[in-house]
């Protein structure tokens, strides 16, 4: 089980929380026009105490990040003011995105340290009546090293509910289980502490009641982290990862295998998942080894 954070971390969040209420007050307010201008924000790297605790509740190697950021801090706290600050110049309202999907190209590491810059633009907002797509494209780096990752956020919020179309054919992959991860009742609550992330329906048991999840569901965000790192300590040091949230995790959570495929494909890339033992897939995509 992943230790807990300590609640003071939160201390640390409010430049998540300020951007994440901002951006839920205006994306309420009627839009006629979708905004594609760029946003650049500078912030400090987070505290090595937060770093540290994030690192460890993730499941690195101990001393993988003494000296550098993980890179999936960087879409769940580093990053998420920016993509909050452009989901909401979409027309729809914040509070009812979810995480779709993350992909991160990672070019050179981030000093623990190092003063960050962060640009981003909203891509697409568009939908089909039933449901509305996000995306969003953002750099992160240093003064020495501008553009240290890429990264694209996916997002989608549901307006209107429709009859589930029949199963996609899935490729036949063999697989191999590298980790075994089981979220707790309160493993949104310990992502909040450390990332500022406090959307309700992750951490906030009466409200996720009331929704059609009917409980808490685990931030996409953090359930990748737990899969980066799992491809992480098995060995593979990872050039570029492309993952899709299919499902949202119930927590508590049963107990989840993350897989990766035993053999690349042709373009050297490694298929990858997040399945429970009944065959239940919340996480699939790929990575390619640097």
């Amino acid at each position: 089980m992943s230790p807990p954070p300590s609640p003071r971390l939160l201390l640390e969040q409010g430049g998540v929380i300020g951007a994440f209420l901002t951006g839920a007050t205006r994306s309420l307010l009627p839009r006629t026009a979708v905004d594609h201008s760029d946003i650049i924000r500078h912030s400090d790297a987070p505290s090595l105490a937060l770093q540290q605790a994030y690192a460890e509740w993730s499941r690195a190697r101990p001393g993988r990040y003494d000296d550098v950021i993980p890179p999936h801090l960087v879409n769940s706290q580093i990053a998420l003011p920016v993509i909050s600050a452009l989901t909401a110049r979409s027309p729809y309202p914040l509070l009812g995105v979810l995480n779709q999907g993350i992909h991160l190209a990672l070019h050179h590491p981030l000093p623990a340290t190092a003063p960050l810059v962060v640009s981003g633009r909203l891509v697409e907002a568009s939908d089909d009546g039933f449901r509305a797509r996000i995306h969003s494209t953002l750099t992160v780096g240093t003064a020495e090293q501008p553009c240290s990752m890429t990264l694209d956020a996916y997002a989608a919020v549901v307006l209107a509910k429709r009859k589930d179309g029949a199963a996609a054919a899935r490729e036949e992959i063999d697989f191999t289980t590298l980790d075994r991860w089981q979220a707790a009742w309160n493993e949104g609550r310990k992502f909040f502490y450390l990332t500022g992330d406090f959307n309700p329906i992750h951490t906030w048991p009466a409200f996720a009641r009331r929704t059609s999840f009917r409980g808490c569901i685990m931030h996409g965000y953090g359930a990748f982290a737990q899969v980066f790192e799992a491809i992480r300590n098995a060995g593979h040091d990872i050039a570029d990862i492309d993952v899709k949230f299919v499902k949202p995790m119930p927590l508590p959570s049963p107990e989840v295998l993350i897989q990766i495929a035993t053999r690349p494909d042709a373009d050297g890339r490694h298929a990858l998942r997040l399945v429970d033992a009944a065959g239940q897939l919340y996480q699939v995509g790929s990575f390619r080894p640097r």
